[in-house]
Formats: C-alpha cells, sequence, structure tokens
C-alpha cells in the first residue's frame, strides 16, 4: 500500500528478494573509518530512502518522494532493482538510516519503529485537537499504535473496529475506550459511534483499511468541520454521496513518512508512552520463516497481529 500512495504504482517484489523492512541488529561492519564507533551498537533501521533532490525532498516532503527507495521491498531507483532487507542473517544499510538504540527498549519493541512512523504521520496528518473524538477502521499494529498517538495528542474518546477477536482484546488491553468487532454486521460500529457521540459523530477517522464501503462509512460518521484520514485505498473508483462532504468535512491521504518522525517515535518507546507488548502474538526463528508467513496469510485461524522473526 505504501508505494501505491506515495509512488502511485505498484510493481511486483521479484521471487528472490529478501524482504524485511521491520528490523533490528548489530553494526557488524562499516566502509568508512569515520564509523567505526558504530559496530558492535545495537540499531534500529529507517527503511525508506529517498533522492534528495526532487522539489519533495527539497521542501521537507520527502515522504512524497517519487524515486523513494525501500529496502526490502522492490520498488528502487539506480543501479539496483531491488534493496535486500533485514530477514537474513545480514543485511547491508546506508548509515545514515540507523539509530542507536537505549538499553531499555527492547529488540521486539524495535521492530515497531517503522509501523510507529507511518501511524505518527497519518496522525500528524489528521492533526487532532485536546477533546476530540476520533474513530479507526482495523485494529492492526497500525490502527491500534494511532489509538495510541490519539490519546496522547488529549483525544477524549476512542473508537476501533476490526474482525477479529485477538485484534479487539488488544485494543482493550491498550485502553480503546470502544472496540467493536463487525465481522458479522458491519453497521454495528457506525451504530456504536452514533450512539455514544449522540447522533453527532466523530471530529476524527483514521481509515487503515481502504475498502469502499468502510471508506463511505467513514465520512458518514464524522461531524462537522470533522477529517478522514485514508492510509490504505484497493480500488481505482470511489463513489462518495456528495452531500456527506458538507459542513467542512475533509478527506485527506496519508503517505510513508518524514525522516524527523524516526526519532520521535523512538523517544516515544524509550519514554513508555507507547506500549507494542500486546501486539506481538507470534514469533518463529528465521529457519521457520515460510511457517511464520502461513500464519500471517491466515489471520482468522491464527489470530495474528504482529509476528516477529528471530535471527540468530
Amino acid at each position: 500500500p505504501w508505494a501505491k500512495q506515495t509512488l502511485g504504482r505498484e510493481i511486483p517484489n521479484p521471487p528472490n528478494i529478501v524482504l524485511g523492512h521491520e528490523f533490528v541488529g548489530y553494526v557488524e561492519k562499516v566502509t568508512d573509518k569515520a564509523d567505526e564507533y558504530l559496530v558492535g551498537k545495537r540499531v534500529a533501521v529507517n527503511t525508506f530512502i529517498t533522492c534528495g533532490r526532487c522539489s519533495y525532498c527539497r521542501s521537507g516532503r520527502e515522504n512524497l518522494c517519487p524515486d523513494t527507495r525501500h529496502l526490502g521491498h522492490a520498488q528502487g531507483w539506480g543501479e539496483m532493482n531491488y534493496y535486500p532487507g533485514g530477514m537474513a542473517e545480514r543485511c547491508p544499510v546506508p548509515v545514515s538510516q540507523i539509530y542507536e538504540l537505549p538499553e531499555n527498549v527492547s529488540d521486539d519493541e524495535a521492530t515497531f519503529l517503522d509501523p510507529m512512523i507511518a501511524a505518527l504521520h497519518a496522525v500528524d496528518v489528521g492533526a487532532p485537537k485536546v477533546l476530540d473524538k476520533v474513530a479507526i477502521y482495523g485494529a492492526g499494529p497500525i490502527g491500534l499504535l494511532i489509538a495510541q498517538f490519539v490519546k496522547i495528542y488529549g483525544a477524549s474518546g476512542t473508537f476501533i473496529c476490526d474482525i477479529a477477536d485477538e485484534n479487539i482484546a488488544a485494543a482493550d488491553a491498550l485502553g480503546v475506550d470502544f472496540a467493536v468487532n463487525i465481522a458479522e454486521e458491519q453497521s454495528a460500529f457506525s451504530e456504536m459511534v452514533k450512539t455514544q457521540t449522540a447522533g453527532k459523530g466523530v471530529n476524527l477517522v483514521f481509515n487503515t483499511i481502504g475498502t469502499n464501503e468502510s471508506i463511505v462509512e467513514s465520512l458518514e460518521l464524522l461531524d462537522k468541520g470533522g477529517t478522514v484520514v485514508l492510509m490504505a485505498t484497493k480500488d481505482k473508483q470511489l463513489v462518495l454521496p456528495a452531500l456527506n462532504l458538507s459542513g467542512e468535512r475533509t478527506i485527506r491521504t496519508s503517505s510513508n513518512a518524514l525522516y524527523s518522525d524516526f526519532p520521535r517515535a523512538l523517544e516515544l518507546l524509550a519514554t513508555g508512552k507507547v506500549n507494542v507488548k500486546p501486539l506481538i502474538s507470534h514469533r518463529f526463528p528465521l529457519s521457520r520463516a515460510v511457517e511464520a508467513f502461513e500464519v500471517a496469510c491466515n489471520k482468522e485461524s491464527s489470530g495474528a497481529i504482529k509476528i516477529i522473526l528471530e535471527v540468530s
């Protein structure tokens, strides 16, 4: 989805790509003597790299760079068709993209930094205010991170929906005010939001699933002056009731993140303001990676939320 939202295109991954863009490791070797102090350091990696030359990069909107390289994805530019990711014993990364981890941030927690920056940027796009009421479609890692971030901004009520009981349980564990399973009845979420807001609706909706039905419903949940932030879209065309845009209601999209979001996310982890532990549902050694992907691809039966691959 990031490639479609940011680059405006999707290129299938080649069959030999090394995946993995949410990883942590130790610096084993550097190419510049000036960086030798990093050897042995435990680091996280900001895995998207922009060109630095385009108008977006030069205006501080590098998240929109059309020449973005992303480790572990096929998207890229320059001399390589793709850039290998972290699902391996070793992974080459630019020294500019690594961040030393404090002792109180575990390896498990550090793997959330990539989804954290995407969620942080989306929240910045939505610009929540104190006492805002916020609805979130999708209680995956991104949605559950957004739920925590808007609380930090002072949201007075958070609503989230999903189709898996495990995700709803994670939302409850993280203090989301209202969490609803819509597997059997899609309208259950909108009915609950309307009831809890006395029919007014919410100030902000974050949509992480991108189905046309959920986008239309997102707009219906907005109070006057409210904003829908789309983090995903699935179909080329979308029909919206024009009257639902009245009252200065707004639809915005969120793409990738800014470089400055990474140290912000790391600080939130280090200071304990964000809890990611309830999101970890499974862990496998790298030797069982195929099994891990099977679990990830069958969430309805496995209850997977976030799977950790351990490389040793």
